[in-house]
């Protein structure tokens, strides 16, 4: 008879007729089936005849389980146990095998003499042949069939499918065929490579007292009952899903997912993986193999090259035992977690050895330079003779995918290649470039070893002038000006003016020089992007204009980011700052939002960093000072502080400028102590962190301090003449400090050259300038100064700003006597302060305003008591002190009735009902 538990699954053959279970409910209640299968034909074979069970079923379907629990059971209730497993190497039927199944059993002394004799006679044969171990076997049969007539005996051999044909048809012998003896064999098997029918012995299948249990997959419905068993109703109704089309019904995948999502809740893809490497292990060698280099090749597998890279001759046979336990589909993984589990799971000289043969295996199938590549990379393999040259095509192949970190390991690898110093200089020079896209620290620890190779002549004038950014970027100024020079003798070089231009915008106190040329320079220039770069550096130097405006718009559109050049990012970040000095802020945020984008996509996470910083000052200069700080905060996080260089600058000291705005001095504080190169302060972007430190040190109360960091910011820029003041408004921030030092004569001076020195469009910096000159004026001109800066600011878009003229208008015209006009004014001033987020201004703001109320309910209540006659407000002030109406009466000699019609007409005029309602100002007014 036969037992089927689950829903057959295709290639299941049974002697006879299969029973099909079609409820769900019943079908996990028939999971037990088995167990009382095995139990009645052991009670069967204790009656006195020998009975046989083949249990089937593919990998995880608990037929390993399944048997040795049953084994367990039948122990200890008496029956003699004797049980093996055979293990996936296990080819022939050893003697080893056999020493395993009856070592360690009680068994009475007369067998385990027979069975030790009968082991030496095989060891002796060193296995020996075929006739003398069919011999051995059968005399073994023949003690078990004596043994069991004192005590019933059971006999499991696990896993016989791994055995070959000619140690199937061994085995039979060793099954004791005679009718009579109360012996129960027991044996599992998977599908393997071909159908176990073909190769089991017919004697043995067809044997009257054999039996055969076969264990299916789960349905659907049943994969997700269980499930929803394992974890409980409660976690039911938010099972994925994925996760029971990921078991295919296989009841140890199944048991892996459960256990995954119960744990995490969303990892249950690991426990996957952890599934198949356990199924992995217990599949024949051949299935490793052919699993392992579907692992290995990827997207690349074919069955072609699957079975050429596993050496077999069909990959869909030798997969059969993992395709009819559901845990692939076809010849692909259900999951990828699957194929990382695989290679992980292999010895690591084992893994690189198959990498190894599969780059070979695809380079000589003219397999695309990216494919072999990764390979290479796989197996850390850079010794063979084209591996260099082919590693570089994939590192380009790499970057046309955005995929700038497989392209860093491609040009790592193709380095180690090479022995040539210039060859190796010029794949140093690439993989410092792709390195500082992703982490800028990391290639700062190459600059030395490449400034060498720079000085021997064997860097291209592009990857001279490459070094040169980076060197400028980490401060090594010192280092530049040999650059210069190595430029100018290059005849591709270009001008190396437009880089000596570059160089005075980022380092404005050093003075540096072309160098001596030896050769005339070409008009090609080896930097495409070196012009642009240049340009836009030399107009930043200049007052902010409509025409650089407008090149730096033409710039940013046509503008795509290259992983080959540092230059093409410089100049997208020039081109933004263009647009914030020159208070195009909403342009400015707008292009900032699609380089991050492309940053992004490209992954160039250093570029993606400076392009949000930059962000994050359009913002600040919007007055939007809690989105300034988040962004200036976000990127200083997405690289290292170190790694920043002398831009470290930009980022802090928009962060510090915002948080004190915001009221957040710790903060600033805490931000004023990152690690700055000592070379940042003498960098333009060194003028952000200056002035920001200037504006913490004028909110802490220090103004002297504060004037040397503005004026520091001034002594920075005196190279440029005019230009810097769209950089840092440091002469308005300077005037600010010497106001509150005392000095309000060199204040006005100060700002008198800023408005000078501004041009028309500088709205933001104009207003700024307005309204310190207000603070520094006299009293009737301050009015007038900062409703100019008021309408100046209306247009700039700054809220902050705005806010701050406001309330200082609302002050002036309080004290000019208009409290109505000053009341409206801080109201005013209270909304862009909030909108700002400036707590500080909002609080100040809002003093005003109460102030401006008071004062008006003061004025109102003036003119009400105004309408009391003089004896009225001496009877009201009495009433105000609590006193009765006779003790008014007494004291002003006038009688309680008349005291009683005075505060009559009294509450009719000031309109109040009751004593405790009238104003205190009347005993001022009594007096």
């Amino acid at each position: 008879m036969s037992v089927t538990v689950g829903r057959p699954r295709g290639g299941q053959q049974a002697v006879t007729a299969i029973h099909h279970i079609d409820d769900t409910v019943d079908e996990l209640i028939e999971r037990e089936r088995p167990l009382s299968a095995l139990d009645a034909a052991l009670r069967r074979s204790s009656e006195g005849r020998v009975r046989m069970v083949l249990v089937e079923g593919a990998i995880g379907t608990g037929k390993t389980a399944l048997v040795w629990r049953f084994l367990e059971q039948a122990e200890s209730s008496g029956v003699l146990c004797f049980g093996v497993h055979i293990r996936p190497d296990e080819r022939s039927l050893s003697v080893d095998t056999l020493d395993r199944m009856f070592r360690n059993v009680a068994v009475p002394h007369l067998f385990r003499t027979a069975v030790a004799r009968r082991l030496s006679a095989l060891r002796d044969g060193c296995g020996a042949d075929g006739p003398t171990l069919v011999s051995q076997l059968t005399e073994l049969a023949a003690d078990l069939l004596d043994l069991a007539e004192s005590v019933p005996v059971l006999l499991v051999i696990d896993d016989i499918h791994h055995l070959d044909t000619d140690s199937l048809h061994a085995l039979l012998h060793l099954l004791p065929t005679a009718s009579a003896g109360r012996v129960l064999v027991v044996l599992t098997a998977d599908e393997s490579r071909q159908p176990l029918d073909w190769r089991m012995p017919t004697g043995l299948l067809m044997r009257p007292n054999f039996q055969r249990v076969v264990l299916n997959r789960l349905s659907e419905d049943g994969a997700r009952l269980a499930a929803t068993r394992r974890l409980g109703e409660a976690a039911a109704e938010a099972l994925p899903a994925d996760l029971v089309a990921l078991s295919a019904g296989n009841p140890l995948v199944l048991e892996y997912l459960s256990r995954a999502y119960e744990a995490t809740g969303t990892g249950y893809p690991q426990g996957y993986a952890q599934a198949f490497v356990e199924c992995l292990r217990r599949c024949p060698p051949e299935t490793v193999e052919v699993v392992r280099a579907l692992a290995a090749l990827g997207e690349q597998a074919t069955p072609e090259l699957v079975a050429e890279l596993a050496a077999v001759d069909r990959v869909d046979v030798d997969l059969l035992p993992l395709t009819n336990a559901g845990l692939l589909d076809g010849q692909s993984f259900r999951h990828p977690s699957a194929a990382r589990a695989v290679l992980r799971d292999m010895p690591a000289g084992v893994c690189a050895g198959l990498h190894r043969r599969a780059a070979l295996l695809l380079h000589d199938e003219g397999a695309p330079a990216l494919d072999v590549a990764h390979q290479l990379i796989q197996a850390d393999e850079h010794e063979l003779p084209w591996a260099s040259e082919l590693l570089l095509d994939a590192a380009g192949e790499a970057l046309a995918l955005n995929r700038v970190g497989l392209a860093l390991e491609c040009v790592k690898l193709a380095g180690r290649a090479e022995r040539d110093p210039v060859a190796r200089a010029v794949v140093d020079a690439r993989l410092s470039r792709l390195e500082w896209h992703l982490k800028p620290l990391a290639a700062a620890r190459h600059v030395q070893s490449q400034l060498k190779d720079g000085a021997a002549g064997r860097l291209s004038a592009r990857d001279t002038l490459d070094l040169a950014w980076r060197t400028a970027w980490f401060g090594r100024i010192d280092a530049v000006e040999p650059l210069l020079s190595a430029v100018g003798r290059t005849p591709d070089g270009g001008d190396v003016n437009e880089l000596v231009r570059w160089l005075a915008f980022t380092y404005p106190k050093h003075t540096f020089s072309r160098g001596p040329v030896t050769a005339p320079p070409s008009s090609a220039q080896a930097e495409p992007w070196l012009h642009s770069a240049s340009s836009l550096a030399q107009g930043l130097i200049g007052a902010p204009n409509d025409q650089g405006v407008a090149d730096a718009e033409r710039v940013l559109q046509s503008l795509a980011l290259d992983h080959e050049s540092l230059w093409s990012g410089e100049t997208a970040a020039l081109a933004l700052l263009t647009l914030v000095y020159g208070d195009r802020l909403e342009e400015a945020v707008a292009h900032a939002d699609r380089l991050l984008d492309e940053a992004r996509d490209a992954e160039m996470p250093t570029w993606h960093a400076v392009f949000r910083a930059v962000r994050a000052e359009a913002l600040f200069r919007q007055g939007d000072l809690p989105g300034a700080y988040d962004e200036a905060v976000t990127a200083l996080a997405e690289i290292p502080v170190q790694g920043w260089g002398i831009v470290v600058g930009l980022p802090v000291g928009c962060a510090v400028n915002a948080a004190v705005r915001m009221g957040d001095l710790s903060a600033a504080k805490r931000l004023l102590g990152s690690p700055l190169p000592k070379s940042a302060l003498r960098s333009r972007y060194g003028l952000h962190f200056l002035h920001a430190r200037g504006h913490y040190r004028l909110a802490v109360g220090l103004p002297q301090a504060a004037l040397a960091d503005f004026l520091a910011c001034g002594s920075l820029t005196e190279g440029w003449g005019a230009g810097g003041v769209g950089v840092v408004p440091w002469r308005t921030s300077a005037a600010e400090a010497w106001s509150r030092h005392g000095n309000p004569d060199q204040a006005r001076r100060l700002l008198r050259d800023q408005l000078a020195m501004l041009p028309p469009s500088s709205g933001r910096a104009r207003g700024q300038a307005m309204r310190v000159l207000a603070c520094v004026s006299r009293d009737t001109r301050r009015p007038q100064l900062l409703t100019d800066a008021v309408d100046v600011l209306k247009n700039c878009g700054d809220k902050y700003e705005l806010a701050r003229a406001l309330t200082d208008l609302s002050v002036a015209l309080r004290q000019g006597g208009d409290q109505l006009k000053a009341r409206r004014t801080a109201r005013r001033a209270l909304h862009f302060a909030k909108a700002a987020g400036a707590r500080p201004l909002c609080d100040e703001a809002a003093l005003y305003d109460q102030e401006a109320k008071a004062a008006r309910l003061a004025r109102d209540e003036d003119e009400k008591l105004s309408l009391l006659t003089g004896q009225e407000i001496r009877v009201a002030a009495l009433a105000v002190e609590g006193d009765t109406n006779h003790e008014i009466a007494a004291k002003l000699y006038i009688t309680p009735s008349t005291v009683e019609q005075h505060l009559t007409r009294i509450f009719r005029k000031l309109n109040v009902k009751r004593r405790d309602e009238l104003p205190w100002q009347l005993d001022t007014w009594s007096a």
